[in-house]
């Protein structure tokens, strides 16, 4: 995938990574499952520890579903990572991110990230309901950061 050529520096403490140990830190803060076949986890690393992943899972080459796990500071390097991933390594059009709708912080991270509202399903969440938040392509702003 290619991901450690966005990386910072190894000096200030910061590594993109990948693999199954992401995949279940961020299933373990979405209150999900990670299954390791079929999905792509992308992470953060600061001093050896994740801050920040990602889970990837039902591409159809036409859309992927995303889950988005944050507890410290992000660079912009792993934005670069986290949306090149689907954009130009997958080729979607379109990410999908399934968020509860009584989870306040998740919903403004992802708004803030330009993601927005196309669909909701009532009482699907076990607190509320289900909200599709979606990305296209055309509208991500990450695309072509620099690294930092």
């Amino acid at each position: 995938m290619g991901i450690d050529g966005h990386c910072l520096s190894a000096r200030l403490g910061w590594h993109i990574t990948q693999g199954v140990d992401v995949g279940h830190w961020v299933a373990e803060r979405v209150q999900g499952k990670y299954f390791a076949d079929g999905s792509q986890a992308i992470g953060l690393e600061r001093d050896g520890q994740i801050i920040a992943g990602v889970i990837y899972e039902n591409w159809n080459k036409a859309s992927i579903v995303c889950h988005i796990a944050i507890e410290g500071r992000i660079t912009k390097g792993y934005l670069k990572a986290i949306f090149n991933y689907p954009f130009e390594f997958c080729k979607v059009k379109k990410i999908i991110v399934p968020v509860s709708s009584t989870h306040a912080k998740s919903l403004k991270l992802v708004t803030k990230m330009g993601f927005v509202e196309e669909a909701r399903v009532k009482d699907a969440a076990p607190d509320g309901d289900i909200i599709f938040l979606t990305l296209a392509r055309e509208k991500c702003r990450f695309l072509g950061v620099e690294n930092g």
